[in-house]
């Protein structure tokens, strides 16, 4: 149901590596911070798709629990290096897509972090997801803009807007890859929010905690956009990506 693949470089997302996995850890944690009760030192995280697993070792130092799970089994073998090396006792590292969550009511905080545009089944995945929260447990995503016009993984203009047999021939004449399918999912602003609805969960759009923290933080550009976003909300929709917040609903 899931598969990792490349990542690019917006907000803080990706599996950072050494210093940068660190600052990941710390924008996840204080920009979800205003949105769940419990303190970081008492979170019981889900890394889903943790790649290389810089991200979730740095989370599991801070935090109480980390299970990380990556389908990919290349990523996989990478990951138990690192998780190895950390020393770390308190990070469950397992072989695994969403598919094979089997925890409700578990987790404080789940991280899906530039994976959704690589799941078929975003329905499903998401009701999953929003299973295995607690009541007062937050979602942290992020996921590339379909309607961006330089597609976030291969770097084409208006990759994500053909269908896929017109994509993949795309890629095959630039030269840039060969099938889509491994990262052709990526929602509209709108689409977005009826599939976290659907889950029972709340969407809350927002900007990130630190932008010193992030991978643009120190660009012109992208401090504007951010101060932007804080103070027209609606523009969300023409953003390059979503960082969307998640919460169960209680209506």
């Amino acid at each position: 149901m899931t598969e990792s693949a490349g990542q690019p470089a917006y907000f803080a997302g990706m599996d950072a590596t050494g210093s940068k996995a660190a600052d990941s850890a710390l924008q996840i944690l204080e920009t979800t911070r205003p949105f769940r009760s419990a303190a970081d030192s008492d979170l019981a995280v889900l890394d889903i798709g943790c790649g290389y697993g810089y991200t979730a070792v740095a989370l599991a130092r801070r935090c109480r629990s980390v299970v990380a799970i990556e389908p990919s089994r290349d990523l996989y073998n990478l990951a138990r290096s690192v998780v190895a090396d950390s020393v770390l006792l308190n990070i469950d590292l397992r072989p695994a897509g969403i598919e094979d969550i089997k925890e409700r009511a578990a987790f404080d905080l789940v991280i899906l972090d530039n994976v959704l545009e690589h799941i078929a089944d975003q329905a499903g995945a998401l009701k999953i997801i929003a299973d295995s929260m607690r009541p007062a447990g937050v979602l942290y995503l992020l996921v590339p803009n379909k309607l961006w016009p330089l597609e976030a993984h291969y770097g084409l203009p208006f990759l994500s807007y053909l269908p896929l047999s017109w994509a993949n021939r795309y890629l095959r004449l630039t030269r840039r890859g060969t099938d889509y399918r491994d990262a052709g999912y990526a929602p509209t602003y709108g689409r977005l929010i009826r599939l976290l609805r659907d889950a029972g969960l709340d969407a809350h759009f927002v900007v990130p905690a630190d932008l010193s923290l992030t991978v643009e933080g120190s660009a012109l550009h992208y401090r504007i956009g951010a101060a932007v976003l804080r103070r027209a909300p609606w523009l969300w929709r023409f953003a390059k990506g979503f960082l969307v917040i998640a919460t169960k609903c209680h209506r």
